[in-house]
């Protein structure tokens, strides 16, 4: 579940490339580091494809403005913390 709110969500990745040089000993040492972020946007594909596996009434998405593509990516993501937050409290009565 994790992953496909990452993709709902988009997200920030770090990336850690280092460099290391052997000395007289061999043993080795850092000697670049080069940390980088990525971000990937939310994928509006995977909310389309959720919300007509779960909705009885399917609207064309085509038809749809960019404002309201984005009304229901939140309305979606509403339902998504809902339902974590049903399912922790579940958790926890166990």
């Amino acid at each position: 579940m994790l992953a496909v709110k990452s993709c709902i969500l988009g997200m920030t990745t770090k990336e850690v490339v280092s460099e290391y040089v052997a000395d007289e000993q061999g043993n080795l040492h850092i000697s670049k580091q080069k940390v980088s972020e990525k971000t990937i946007p939310p994928n509006t594909d995977i909310i389309k494809l959720i919300y007509q596996h779960y909705s009885d009434n399917q609207p064309s998405y085509d038809k749809m403005t960019d404002e309201e593509l984005e009304q229901e990516k939140m309305r979606l993501l509403k339902l998504l913390k809902e339902s974590e937050i049903d399912s922790r409290k579940s958790k926890s009565k166990s």
